[in-house]
């Protein structure tokens, strides 16, 4: 009888001890690691984006009567998505004109009164900006999901990357193939480009840069994961992370490693996200959202992490940059401005509903979409005053889009629409 109670106590001991040593291993594997606070001692410089309004050096022809272009994903390669200086762009707003669309989850590019749109069902249309009329049209693949980011524009040529492996290059005014080049995987990347080199990642874990005129491939950098957004350009370098959670600089030349920084364990014990969010350079540093719930700020020279702020779910959408703020979603709808120097909070808004979507800044206002109620339903986007949080406007659809500014108006790429808003004079 003693026998077995030693043995009875034996084994809740050796019980208790492997309950105490998994709640030990949870800790530690789920355990919040704290933030980073060192914006305020590493380099920071407060000027504007490096590159011209239209994004490029090379932009060619300066648009008169059209406006200024949105050649890329973000306005310029930095993808610092601040058209704050568009100061006519703002509410109250009516109906220019409307156009179906299929799927979107990607606002159009600009350029010289076309508008260039790349829904998920794999057609690329070109639409006059004043009018909403379709000029042309390209299917890149018969089936839905073939389609994925914005498109890039730049000297009458258009660059989108397929679900179906394929890179194309178009002419903007016909529709016309120029080139088209197979690279082995499929892409959700929006392409970056400088004055003769376009960037462009896969979900193999590659990035390419593509000879503009040809196709031809210059160099190729392979990374520890699935590259899913798009890369930013600024100062010769190139900017992207990956499914890994690893943040790169390149040499934009010849691909060469600048610096390489891993988050691994910074979420949470040993874990590490996975960067969706495209990567936005400016005042020396790059801010990028991060699946481990965190807002990244690194010093864009060496890759030191100068601060992170914890969000309460994903920061899937890519953070827009203006005025000294970064402005940053979590997939919960909380939305939030941040010191762009040290992270700190500037003001919170939870939306309605959850958002993937991506802030941008157009004039006075910065704009952000929710994903409404339901899967099915059509979201909302809303303005807000980037000084004090406070909402001053709603358009009943919006979904997984940010919008653009072109020829003077708001355009709102929706669930299935897509919207050209003239602001009421």
């Amino acid at each position: 009888m003693r026998r077995r109670r030693i043995l009875v106590v034996v084994a809740l001991s050796c019980t208790a001890v492997l309950i105490g040593g998994a709640a030990a291993a949870w800790w530690v594997v789920n355990r919040r690691t704290p933030d980073v606070h060192r914006g305020d001692a590493l380099p920071f410089t407060l000027t504007k984006d490096p590159t011209d309004s239209t994004g490029s050096s090379s932009s060619g022809p300066k648009p008169t009567k059209w406006g200024p272009a949105w050649r890329v994903y973000g306005r310029t390669m930095t993808r610092v998505r601040d058209a704050s200086d568009l100061v006519d762009v703002r509410p109250p707003y009516q109906t220019a004109w409307i156009r179906r669309t299929g799927f979107l989850e990607y606002p159009p590019s600009y350029q010289r009164g076309r508008l260039f749109l790349y829904s998920n069902d794999g057609r690329l249309t070109a639409y006059a900006v004043d009018t909403g009329k379709v000029l042309w049209r390209h299917y890149t693949g018969p089936t839905d999901g073939t389609g994925l980011g914005e498109p890039a524009v730049d000297k009458g040529r258009v660059y989108v990357g397929s679900q179906r492996n394929t890179v194309y290059s178009f002419d903007a005014e016909t529709g016309h193939v120029i080139w088209r080049k197979n690279v082995g995987a499929a892409m959700e990347s929006s392409p970056a480009f400088d004055s003769h080199d376009l960037f462009i990642g896969d979900l193999d874990g590659n990035v390419r840069a593509m000879d503009l005129g040809s196709g031809r491939i210059l160099w190729q950098f392979h990374a520890a994961g699935a590259v899913k957004h798009g890369p930013a350009v600024a100062n010769g370098r190139v900017y992207f992370g990956d499914y890994a959670g690893v943040m790169y600089c390149l040499r934009a030349a010849d691909g060469h490693v600048i610096w390489h920084t891993s988050t691994h364990g910074l979420s949470s014990g040993f874990r590490s996200g996975a960067f969706y969010s495209t990567p936005a350079v400016a005042y020396g540093r790059v801010y990028v959202g991060n699946t481990d719930y965190k807002i990244y700020s690194f010093v864009a020279a060496t890759g030191q992490i100068a601060w992170t702020y914890t969000m309460p779910w994903w920061a899937y959408g890519s953070p827009a940059v203006s005025d000294g703020r970064v402005f940053a979603t979590s997939a919960d709808g909380t939305f939030v401005a941040l010191n762009a120097r040290s992270g700190g909070l500037l003001w919170k808004h939870k939306l309605p509903f959850h958002s993937l979507a991506s802030p941008v800044v157009v004039g006075p206002y910065v704009y952000v979409a929710d994903r409404g109620p339901s899967g099915g339903a059509k979201g909302h986007v809303y303005a807000f005053n980037p000084g004090n949080g406070h909402r001053v406007w709603t358009f009943h659809d919006g979904k997984y889009s940010s919008v653009i500014a072109a020829h003077g108006m708001l355009i709102v790429a929706g669930f299935g629409h897509l919207y050209a808003l003239r602001p009421k004079l």
